[in-house]
């Protein structure tokens, strides 16, 4: 497939797919939820979380704040993962999932606490989104029902995705 930047090439852009905004916590199952109300099927190459609003921790303590994961000084400070409706991992990549117990990873140039926008991509391997397909964002402690008891907070994104 080709995906140029061409002026009028609409899948060139980010294209908004939920509504209004989508939030998620990181204990109790409380993933954010969206669903494809755009057009027509897609298959999707990246995926942008726009940060709206929100702080998330991996403990009680409010020095630990982030909008993607944890502040706590790790090598993977990032926790926010992108499934299917079974909660199968679509993002991030395997490849920077360095704990696959909890989900923990680290991405190239992105800040826990202060990155405005979490950025996947796979331009090789899309994915294939019907319309009205679920989507779900968790904290993967809490997909994962691991070392999830002491988290606490919730972040709302927007969600961006472009597409082939």
């Amino acid at each position: 497939p080709s995906f140029t930047q061409q002026p009028g090439n609409k899948s060139f852009e980010w294209a908004q797919l939920n509504l209004r905004q989508v939030c998620f916590e990181c204990s109790g199952d409380r993933h954010g939820t969206i669903y494809n109300f755009l057009s027509e099927p897609r298959l999707v190459a990246a995926m942008k979380l726009v940060y709206r609003g929100g702080e998330i921790r991996c403990t009680p303590n409010k020095a630990y704040n982030s909008r993607w994961g944890c502040h706590s000084g790790s090598k993977t400070p990032l926790n926010v993962i992108v499934t299917d409706q079974r909660n199968n991992i679509i993002y991030p990549r395997t490849e920077y999932l360095k704990d696959l117990s909890t989900l923990w990873y680290a991405m190239p140039g992105v800040d826990e606490s202060y990155s405005n926008e979490l950025v996947f991509t796979n331009f090789g391997v899309p994915f294939y989104l019907e319309k009205h397909r679920e989507l779900r964002i968790w904290c993967g402690e809490d997909l994962k029902n691991k070392n999830d008891g002491d988290n606490q907070g919730r972040v709302c994104v927007d969600v961006y995705i472009k597409y082939y």
